[in-house]
């Protein structure tokens, strides 16, 4: 099972390899395209980090392939959600207040601010009715 979707840089390159080529390389296209990015990778790393990165339930290797189970957007999505409940309780506004701390917001990021409240209440309204 899933421990956590926080990604180790290494990991988190990996990933980015993959999403910006479809989401999907062969284990040795993999390796070629990290090791033209800079640091040279051996085979036996990126193995390790591809035996973590599908413990985390983020990849799957069919045969020869490594293929992206989650969108970067997905993956954002599920690691903010970690880090408020880590943090926050799972409280967006402990999350808010922690963010703000002592900052004085401006009339004109108040208004964005509700403005962004009202258009996700019309997202959640939407989709209750469905």
């Amino acid at each position: 099972m899933k421990s956590s979707y926080n990604l180790a840089g290494a990991e988190q390159k990996i990933m980015q390899a993959l999403w910006e080529n479809g989401g999907t390389l062969s284990t040795g296209d993999l390796l070629d395209l990290l090791n033209r990015q800079g640091k040279p990778w051996k085979r036996q790393t990126l193995n390790t980090l591809l035996s973590r990165l599908e413990a985390k339930g983020v990849i799957s290797r069919p045969r020869a392939y490594v293929e992206a189970l989650i969108s970067q957007k997905d993956l954002l999505q599920l690691q903010t959600k970690e880090i408020l409940d880590s943090f926050y309780g799972g409280k967006l506004k402990n999350f808010c207040a922690a963010l703000i701390g002592d900052t004085r917001l401006d009339d004109s990021e108040v208004k964005s601010l509700n403005a962004m409240i009202e258009e996700l209440q019309k997202e959640q309204e939407g989709k209750g009715d469905k």
